[in-house]
């Protein structure tokens, strides 16, 4: 990955009192891209403070960004604020080295990406039958639940069909 100079410093020129960077950097300097359930609303921005220490370099600070998430019910838009607070990173002999945070900063943000995400509590996500948005409207459809020992509930039939063979 390219390094980002705004996220990259010389320990060798680190002041004793430390140094602080603040900034923003694209998703993309970060090789994060767009896909299918994320999109970019701002760039990420950073609050970071790199202080000398008795054997390296110590980098504390807050990342922030906003992306916009589809939801895992209904398929709709939301606003999701991607924060790590605090960030702490630590670099050692890094005597007369380069410092570049851009790959720890990366995977922080990655980590920060909700595994999965729903628009509200509430969401009642589309109907299984006819894919209308529940938030939105009734459908009409009957409900999806069967009852505990329903007669025409099928979801394990399948199983029914395989002949389990014993070989000891």
């Amino acid at each position: 990955m390219t390094p980002v100079a705004a996220l990259c410093f010389k320990a060798l020129d680190l002041p004793v009192e430390g140094l602080d960077l603040c900034g923003e950097v694209t998703f993309e300097a970060l090789d994060l891209h767009e896909d299918a359930l994320f999109t970019f609303l701002s760039p990420l921005r950073f609050t970071l403070r790199a202080e000398p220490v008795q054997e390296g370099v110590l980098v504390r600070g807050r990342l922030e960004g906003e992306v916009q998430r589809v939801c895992d019910r209904c398929l709709e838009p939301g606003k999701v604020l991607l924060e790590v607070d605090p960030v702490c990173y630590h670099y050692e002999e890094v005597a007369g080295a380069e410092v570049d945070l851009t790959e720890a900063v990366r995977e922080d943000i990655l980590l920060a990406f909700p595994q999965t995400w729903v628009c509200r509590a509430d969401c009642r996500g589309l109907c299984p039958r006819c894919g209308s948005n529940r938030n939105e409207s009734t459908c009409g459809c009957p409900a999806e639940e069967p009852d505990e020992g329903d007669e025409d509930d099928d979801t394990w039939g399948a199983l029914d069909d395989l002949v389990v063979r014993d070989d000891s």
